[in-house]
């Protein structure tokens, strides 16, 4: 391997959980590689740059989700045909000038849409590459850099849509996204279920209210499908306090387990039956992985709808709007054997596993590009030295 003293600059964002989450896996997957001469180094660049003004844009987008819907969509939504037109497009530009300056890295990776980035290689003639791995299932305008060397996507589908605004197909690698190793392993269902007081002979549903757990009618609908049913449910209600001590009040005694932030979701995604669940990139890829069928309840406009909209395509959810909706759904699949392993079924054919493994490997492969071509026009202007007397 060629490779020898590179550093690689990760841009992230922790706008939820998911970029950080990508951007971990990645990490961890270039540790595993044991690359004494790669030094990794990871910047959440909006935090740095504007930390007041950052806090207060995650916590607008953490409650778009409930109150801000409608502005939100308008954001997401706004000029798409404009590739160039964003409003932050600026944002972060100082402090990632500072950090070029500083760490001097030979590649930048991107794990959260960072248009300053193509303000850099435009407007700085920087000629250090970027690559871009896509967080979704659907394009949008602000995940494209000027002159970017290589975009990693989860689906053909994505592929194409860059390819339609003039991306070159060479420029784009179908590798899935990053997920944690833990969602690899193996688990015992039975195991698992008995150790939580749980019976491994019923069918169970998994309630995901987010990492924030901001997903709201979970009391209304826990109520109708406990009522209706004898299956037994597990509840995730993230950092959300209040959510958990309500559920834990009122279903006690029943088939309900409630429990608050948890990493421990690749267990119990081994081991239901069906979950409910926002339909955020990370959280649904996992979801593919250990191919659990899912139910995306009144999902938001933006990335997790366009989300929502290519698992329900795809035959691995369903999305519903209302609470009986919700119920009648849930209710539907996991009294019908067959349709909840036709949902499975589609999910174990078209997940794409090694993404991290994958994407790893490509940067390194870019990175020894880099070091052949700088050799070669090294070469080129001592020759041309030396012809010249």
């Amino acid at each position: 391997m060629l490779i020898k003293n590179k550093k690689i600059l990760i841009l992230t964002g922790s706008f939820g959980n998911g970029h950080i989450s990508v951007t971990n896996a990645l990490v961890n997957q270039f540790n595993k590689m044991h690359l004494p001469n790669v030094t990794v180094i990871e910047h959440d660049l909006f935090q740095e740059a504007h930390p007041v003004i950052n806090s207060i844009a995650k916590k607008y987008y953490i409650n778009s989700y409930k109150y801000f819907r409608k502005s939100y969509k308008y954001f997401y939504y706004a000029r798409p045909d404009k590739t160039d037109a964003c409003f932050y497009k600026y944002y972060g530009l100082n402090r990632l000038v500072n950090l070029i300056i500083k760490e001097k890295p030979d590649l930048i990776l991107l794990t959260f849409p960072t248009p300053v980035v193509s303000i850099l290689k435009r407007d700085f003639n920087i000629h250090i590459p970027v690559c871009t791995v896509i967080t979704d299932y659907k394009m949008h305008k602000n995940w494209i850099t000027f002159n970017s060397d290589k975009y990693y996507v989860a689906t053909e589908s994505l592929q194409n849509e860059l390819m339609t605004l003039g991306i070159p197909k060479d420029n784009i690698q179908i590798t899935g996204i990053p997920i944690h190793d833990q969602f690899n392993q193996h688990v015992d269902r039975n195991s698992w279920l008995i150790e939580h007081g749980l019976n491994p002979d019923k069918k169970t549903l998994l309630m995901v209210a987010g990492a924030f757990g901001v997903m709201e009618g979970f009391n209304e609908m826990l109520a109708t499908l406990v009522d209706k049913s004898d299956h037994q449910f597990v509840v995730v209600c993230g950092k959300n306090e209040q959510l958990v001590n309500t559920l834990k009040q009122r279903f006690k005694g029943k088939n309900v387990l409630v429990m608050g932030y948890t990493k421990q979701m690749a267990e119990w995604m081994s081991s239901c039956d069906l979950m409910l669940t926002k339909p955020g990139g990370i959280t649904i890829t996992e979801s593919l992985c250990k191919h659990i069928p899912l139910v995306f309840f009144n999902p938001a406009p933006g990335q997790e709808g366009e989300n929502a909209v290519y698992f329900s395509n795809k035959g691995y959810a369903r999305i519903t709007h209302t609470y009986d909706e919700t119920t009648h759904v849930i209710l539907d699949l996991l009294n019908h054997e067959q349709e909840l392993n036709r949902l499975t079924q589609n999910m174990k054919q078209d997940f794409l596993p090694n993404s991290a493994q994958n994407i790893c490997r490509s940067i390194i492969e870019i990175l020894n590009e880099s070091i052949i071509q700088h050799e070669v026009h090294s070469k080129a202007r001592l020759y041309a030295r030396l012809f010249a007397k």
